[in-house]
């Protein structure tokens, strides 16, 4: 049985802003990019997995969680954010890992300081082709009952006419969205209620951040970076996740350094429904990445 590892959890001010970030295990330095945009960090289980084998740093992106509610809420900020990070801690290289929208951060991070990424896990992404919206959402709507449907649809457009919900009916409308976003729809509701915090998702903050991010997936320039992407790449995708496969395998075929894996009987979230196949496919990629070389400081961008 492995001993319970402890967190070092801290409000760290950087690129003017308070984030909360928290630091577990030993090991070649890991960051973990949560979703959202405007959620909040839900690694717990998944940093366990790999805590034994790398440093985790986990945190709240700005706008998000227990972190500060400060704009600009735009990519290059959110780069800035982790880069500034990067620098907090002390880590020449590190890997980056993203999940959901952090799978993006964690591209457009790369794709601005190539020389700082050992390695990047790319963790139910959806890549740089915005053409997936209308099949995620068949896909989601077709795990939800017609009630259920109904009722998430309502509560949609109060949050339209009104910006907020009541905390109550906001944490509803979580859950209605989220439920669908695992493969096995007898827990779905079960697995999203453990996502939920004191504080709700941000929005706005959404809403600027998803519109920056179309923005440079029309940028002909950036797609060419993330394209050459030179570290090594894991790319994991759940089977079962409504936003399709794919997504995933046309992003493996664009990068010269990419691994794919289609994870059987898991959603979005694989190493919540399939953890110990999760933990092996991690492990077994960050032995084959190993630690962080040595660089110079004219290496990274």
């Amino acid at each position: 049985m492995r001993k319970t590892t402890s967190i070092d959890e801290q409000l760290v001010q950087v690129n003017g802003v308070r984030l909360w970030t928290a630091r577990q295990g030993s090991g070649p330095p890991l960051a973990l990019i949560h979703g959202g945009p405007g959620l909040w960090d839900y690694f717990d289980e998944l940093a366990a997995l790999i805590d034994d084998r790398v440093e985790v740093h986990r945190y709240d992106q700005r706008g998000g969680g227990r972190s500060q509610h400060q704009p600009p809420y735009d990519v290059a900020t959110f780069v800035a954010d982790l880069d500034a990070l990067r620098v907090h801690w002390g880590h020449e290289r590190w890997i980056v890992a993203g999940h959901s929208w952090g799978a993006d951060l964690a591209l457009a991070y790369a794709a601005e300081h190539p020389g700082r990424v050992t390695a990047l896990l790319h963790i139910g992404g959806t890549g740089i082709i915005d053409d997936w919206h209308d099949e995620y959402h068949e896909n989601a709507d077709a795990r939800r009952t017609l009630e259920q449907r109904a009722r998430r649809l309502e509560l949609r457009a109060m949050l339209k006419t009104d910006e907020t919900l009541p905390v109550e009916l906001d944490r509803e409308y979580c859950v209605l969205t989220w439920m669908a976003d695992y493969a096995d729809s007898r827990r779905g509701r079960q697995y999203a209620e453990r996502l939920l915090r004191p504080y709700g998702p941000n929005y706005a903050l959404n809403a600027d951040l998803s519109a920056d991010w179309s923005r440079l997936q029309a940028d002909d320039a950036f797609v060419r970076r993330v394209h050459e992407i030179a570290a090594p790449v894991l790319i994991m995708h759940g089977a079962e996740d409504p936003r399709p496969p794919h997504l995933a395998e046309r992003l493996t075929a664009s990068l010269p350094n990419a691994k794919l894996d289609i994870v059987p009987n898991a959603g979005h979230l694989p190493w919540v429904e399939q953890p110990e196949r999760t933990r092996d496919a991690l492990r077994t990629f960050l032995a084959s990445v190993g630690g962080p070389v040595a660089t110079n400081a004219a290496s990274g961008r």
